[in-house]
Parts: C-alpha cells; structure tokens; sequence
C-alpha cells in the first residue's frame, strides 16, 4: 500500500513539472506563425580555391566562382573590413570560371582578405578567406644578394676595379646595376649580367662614388624586386710618407696591442716591455720584464686577451701564460701545460679572443681559445687559402692592413670570428716599409734603415700614396 501512494506521488509531480516547462498550444502556434512568415535563406555560390601571389607593393588573387549565374560581383574586403573594393563578373560561358584581380597599395608583410559574391538583389554567399603577403624595401634587404667581394682602386689610371661574390642557385637574382658619373661629369650605367662577377670601372676620380644594387625575381611571386641602392665610395688620394719619429723600441722585435693605449714588445732578447700611448701621441715605457720569454724557447709570443699571453715554443707546442711576481706562469688545459701541439706555422697574426695562422703556402685560420686555455666549439676555421701579404698587423681590432710584395696596401675587414668580409686596395709605394705596427688610430711603420715613421691612420676612406 505504501509502495502504491509513493509512485502516486512521483507521477503526480512529473505531471507539475511537465505542465510547468511546456508552452500553450496557442504560444506553439504563434511561434510556428513567426517562422512561418519568414522566407528561407539561399546563399550564393562562393568564391573558391582562393590563390595569392605576392609582388612589391601589391598582390595577385586568383579564384574560381561556380557556376551560379546570380552571381553579378565578387567583394574584396581587407583591414578588418574597412577597406574594399569591387569586382564585376562578366560571363562569357556558363559553368565554373577563373576570375583574378590585383590589389595594389598593400603594406609590406602579410594582409588577410575576405572575399564573398553577391548580385543586386541583396544576395550573398558565405565568406571565403586568404592570406596574402606584399613585397617591399625590407623584404628585398633579407634576399641573398651579390655583393662585392674586392675592390681595387687604381690612382695612377683612374680605374677602379670590382670582383663580386658569384650568383648561387636559388639566390633570384635575375641581374645587378650600377651607376657612377665619371671625372669629365658624365653619368655611366652599366648593367652586369647573372654570370659576370667583375668590372673595371673606367675615368674614376678618387674620392667619387658609385652606387650598386640587384634586381630578382621570385618564382613564386609576380613583380621584379629591386634592391636598395649601396653607394661605395672609392678611396681618397693621400700623399703622406708619415712622420718619422723616435719610437722607443726596436725594429726587429714582435709587437702585440693590449687596448688602445697600451702595447707590447717581445724584443730579440726575450725581453717583455709594456709601452702606453699618451694622450700627445708620446709612448713611453711601463713595465719591463727582463728575460721573460726567451728567443731560443719560443718561436712566437704576444699578449691574447684579459691579460693572457700565447706561446708558441720550438717543438710546435702552444702555452698560453699569464705574468705573476715579474715571472710566466702556465695556464694549465688538463693535466698539461700546453693546450696544442704541432703548431710550426711560420707565422701569427694576433686578434681579440682568437689568433690567426699562416700556413708555408698561405693557408689563413682562426683559432678560439678560452682565457682558462681550453678550446672553444667550434675551435678554429679556415679563414683564406692564400695570404699574398709580408706584412700584416690588426687595426682598432676590425680591419686587417697588409702590404702586398709589390707594395700595394690593403684593407680587410673581419668578422668577429675572423673571417674576410671583402677586400680594398688602399695605398701604394709601401714596399719600403718591412713592417707595421698598430696602436689606437696610429700605424706606426718601419722602413729599411730601422726608422720609425708615423701615420694618423683610416683603413677605409683614405688611398695612401707613400712612395
């Protein structure tokens, strides 16, 4: 009996609950009357197959619209759907057709387009999207590009040679251009070919400019792409034969650049000297140590970096040093007290957190060593396969200058890690000076005789006649 009045009751209280959630017929047949009314929405076909092609400043868009024949225009919209524009379909046959526009003035980079069909009677299809990018003055900086190799001025013909680094494969560059004006005022263009990777550029005054760009072409896009002008600028003529001085050291010793002002040399003695350049361009001595680094020990020494020193001893082992009480002391790499072995290169060119080697044949590598003499990762790489230079020193820790043996002087700038980043001839008559020593912004030569001479150096924008 008890079961019977409980299922009673829960039926009683579903009926409430239904009665409560369910409308009257008379609210179901008025909203069955407000649908009722309403005409069924029919959408145009819409814009498929949606393909973008960039160009410098613009882009193609090409689409197929079906073969609905309601459709009258295609809207373009861009800029969150503030900026449009309008493209009437004309008809030539029935069925799917192509349809294309290009839309100009984009901002460089990339621009979402919306694109839907519509007719005049107030139809229209659903929207379809793509992303299309735009060309311009950034875009053409990032391609891989020529760009010059070497460049030599020639003051006694007025001609300046240039050597450019050859197209590879897949760089885009369809040619490059350049133009100058010459020293009877006449403009000169010259067009240079995929394939030709040097020109003489003839009646090139000192101290004039040329200014060069390329040109490519993409296959995937639709516009030429013309790169920034660079203006290069030839050398000016300078006649300077320097300012002998009397410089306190000697001219046969080793020097080696420990900041802007302070230098060292390794004398023919074994002897140590640190030498400091003052503010009136004296150079005086500040410390000394007798006998550090003996001759017949040592085939090279100079100071490295963070008051560290390299060795390279006569059986091709390499220490690397630091000073304590006036004495050497190794700075050991593991158990041993070198960090190399089988160094016999005939010659080192000191730099700032690596050095450089010279083969017997010209071969130029840069070696990384830490300051606690272990190897850095990678531990060295090839720099050059030929050095065609007697004499070469490192300037203001950037630019390589070095005397060729007819005399020519020459400027080559370097990366952080070493490596040639172009070459400029920058001097003549230079055969008379044996070596060259840099300090700050002064390049100090030594000619024949032992003299010293002076030069208020710039190993970029000056041609240095000396002879």
């Amino acid at each position: 009996m008890k079961q019977t009045i409980k299922t009673l009751t829960l039926t009683a209280l579903a009926l409430v609950m239904l009665i409560g959630v369910l409308p009257s017929c008379d609210d179901m047949n008025d909203i069955q009357s407000e649908y009722a009314d309403r005409d069924e929405r029919v959408y145009l076909g819409k814009v498929d197959s949606l393909k973008a092609f960039p160009g410098f400043g613009r882009a193609k868009i090409t689409w197929y619209i079906t073969a609905d024949p309601k459709i009258e225009q295609t809207v373009i919209y861009w800029n969150q759907r503030s900026d449009s524009l309008v493209k009437n379909v004309s008809r030539s046959s029935s069925g799917v057709m192509k349809d294309s526009i290009i839309i100009e003035n984009l901002p460089e980079g990339s621009t979402f387009l919306e694109f839907r069909n519509k007719n005049s009677k107030g139809e229209y299809s659903l929207y379809t999207s793509v992303t299309a990018a735009s060309w311009g003055g950034n875009f053409a900086k990032g391609l891989r590009a020529r760009r010059l190799k070497t460049t030599i001025f020639n003051y006694q013909e007025s001609e300046f040679a240039l050597e450019f680094t050859p197209a590879a494969q897949g760089d885009s560059v369809v040619y490059s251009e350049l133009y100058y004006t010459d020293n009877q005022g006449v403009k000169k263009s010259m067009r240079i070919e995929r394939e030709v990777n040097d020109t003489v550029l003839i009646n090139f005054a000192d101290g004039a400019e040329f200014y060069f760009r390329n040109i490519f072409f993409l296959p995937q896009g639709m516009d030429t792409v013309y790169g920034d002008y660079q203006a290069v600028k030839a050398p000016k003529a300078v006649f300077d034969r320097g300012k002998k001085i009397d410089f306190p050291g000697a001219p046969d010793s080793r020097y080696s650049v420990a900041s802007n002002k302070l230098l060292y040399e390794w004398t023919q003695t074994g002897d140590l000297i640190l030498y400091e350049l003052g503010d009136d361009g004296s150079i005086s001595v500040l410390e000394t140590y007798a006998g550090l680094a003996p001759r017949g020990t040592y085939r090279d020494f100079f100071f490295y970096d963070d008051g560290k020193f390299i060795g390279a001893n006569n059986n091709g082992r390499v220490h690397m040093f630091t000073i304590e009480n006036y004495q050497l002391a190794y700075v050991y790499s593991g158990s041993n007290n070198y960090f190399a072995r089988g160094f016999s290169h005939p010659a080192y060119l000191p730099a700032r957190g690596f050095f450089y080697s010279v083969s017997a044949v010209g071969l130029v590598q840069s070696w990384f060593i830490q300051n606690n003499a272990t190897w850095s990762n990678p531990s060295s790489i090839t720099v050059a396969n030929e050095f065609p230079y007697r004499a070469a020193v490192l300037f203001e820790y950037n630019t390589l200058v070095a005397i060729d043996n007819d005399g020519g002087l020459w400027s080559v700038p370097i990366s952080s890690t070493g490596l040639f980043r172009g070459l400029s001839k920058i001097g003549s008559g230079w055969n008379r000076f044996p070596n060259i020593i840099t300090l700050g912004k002064k390049l100090y030569a030594v000619d024949g005789n032992g003299d010293f001479y002076e030069f208020d150096f710039n190993a970029t924008d000056n041609y240095w006649i000396v002879d």
